[in-house]
């Protein structure tokens, strides 16, 4: 299974920067969705070489607590 990191930076305004890895094609916009629930809506996108390789097939599972 391939390896997949998050690089998370909080700004000191409270701006959220995640940079994903280890995606191929689109999936990496399945997990940014997560992120996007628990941070707020995506104000911007760059995609990198990997995105633009063949999609694969990502199934997410997420438990989220109050």
């Amino acid at each position: 299974m391939p390896q997949r990191e998050f690089d998370i930076t909080i700004a000191p305004d409270g701006s959220v920067e995640i940079q994903v890895k280890g995606y191929k094609g689109k999936s990496c916009l399945e997990a940014v969705k997560i992120f996007e629930q628990v941070v707020g809506e995506m104000k911007a996108q760059r995609e990198t070489s990997e995105f633009y390789e063949p999609d694969e097939q990502v199934r997410f599972n997420q438990d989220l607590r109050h």
